[in-house]
């Protein structure tokens, strides 16, 4: 196993695990629905990495590759439900559909671009305008705007912290798509806001806390 597998691979891996188990934790504890949105979503992030791992040590399968990508575009939908679930209950919108449907279409037009002549071939790079990473990460700006403008009403540090983080993620996420050297910049630094992103939510605990007495004051 050498460095770059670790850097690319492993290590994205762990930091997702360890965030599922944040998020299972919180779940648990407050029994609120963007938690558990968290928890759907980085549970599908760390098997995307699973699965990309098994393709990194085996031979590359185009079954594989192409659940590791939906499990990406999963992820992502679970962070866009979950701006909904601070003020409401869950209910599917046209629009998770939509984005759901836009990471399918991805996924599969990327598998499509990797098969030449009915064999699958994981080096062909595709073009990065169209990967399902550059949606995720278009999808991940869009909560971290929606998580800024909850934050500023609220004067929630906890959320501020959440938005940052998300758009700090995205843009790695985004520009490593485009570039060998901004796609190991983001393999360096990709597990740094997602931390980041463990602690936000961990951070809301008490501030909801706090909301709760001073409403009771009134």
């Amino acid at each position: 196993m050498n460095s770059v597998t670790i850097s690319l691979l492993v290590v994205p891996a762990v930091v997702a695990l360890l965030l599922f188990l944040v998020f299972t934790y919180l779940y648990e504890q407050t029994r609120q629905d963007y938690f558990r949105a968290w928890q759907l979503g980085w549970g599908a992030y760390t098997l995307h990495y699973i699965l990309d791992a098994w393709s990194a040590f085996r031979n590359p399968s185009p079954m594989v590759s192409l659940l590791a990508s939906l499990l990406l575009a999963v992820m992502a939908v679970c962070i866009l439900i979950s701006t909904r679930l601070m003020r409401e209950r869950f209910r599917l919108r046209w629009y998770d559909l939509a984005v759901g449907l836009g990471g399918t279409a991805l996924s599969l037009w990327n598998l499509k671009q990797q098969t030449v002549g009915r064999v699958f071939h994981s080096e062909i790079v595709t073009d990065p305008r169209f990967r399902v990473e550059v949606g995720v990460a278009l999808v991940l700006l869009y909560c971290s705007f929606f998580f800024y403008r909850y934050a500023h009403r609220r004067n929630s540090l906890a959320f501020t912290l959440l938005a940052m983080a998300l758009a700090l993620w995205s843009v790695l996420m985004l520009f490593g798509q485009f570039s060998i050297s901004y796609l190991q910049l983001s393999a360096m630094l990709g597990p740094t806001p997602q931390l980041a992103l463990g602690i936000a939510p961990r951070m809301v605990l008490p501030e909801n806390a706090r909301s709760a007495v001073q409403r009771r004051a009134l």
